[in-house]
């Protein structure tokens, strides 16, 4: 394999993964917004004490304002998430082996690993990843074609 096709494997691959990177993105803002949502209904009345505490104090509206941003930011990311599922499942529908286009969807759309895929569909691991691997060089070299047009 010459040093150009390595680039176009690699080119594919940061393509496909686009998805997967945004989803896993996606998921910890939300774990961060679940967090957030739990101290807001935590959030204690001001001290009326008198007696000087350390630090500004946090506010329900700090918090309902941090969570609005969260919330912004998830959604995003969720728009821009449907964008790439959407390029990436066209790429992938380009292959003539649906084999290669089963494992590619599984891999980089539903973000399960070859382990959950080669039981899903009845293959062993390592033929999982054969076809993984035959799938993206498949990828690279239609893209390879295309630029040559």
């Amino acid at each position: 394999m010459n040093g150009e096709a390595v680039t176009t494997i690699e080119r594919e691959k940061k393509f496909l993964k686009r998805y997967k990177r945004n989803k896993a993105m996606i998921d910890r803002l939300k774990g961060k917004l679940s967090a957030l949502e739990s101290r807001i209904y935590t959030v204690r009345s001001p001290n009326l004490s008198g007696m000087p505490r350390g630090g500004d104090p946090v506010t329900a509206a700090d918090l309902l304002s941090d969570k609005q941003e969260l919330e912004d930011r998830i959604k995003r990311l969720t728009d821009k998430g449907h964008v790439y599922r959407s390029e990436i499942l066209a790429r992938i529908d380009e292959l003539d082996d649906p084999r290669y286009a089963d494992v590619l969807e599984a891999f980089f759309i539903d973000c399960k690993n070859f382990d959950e895929i080669a039981d899903e569909i009845g293959f062993t691991e390592r033929h999982v990843i054969r076809l993984y691997s035959a799938g993206v060089w498949r990828l690279s070299e239609l893209r390879q074609e295309e630029d040559a047009l």
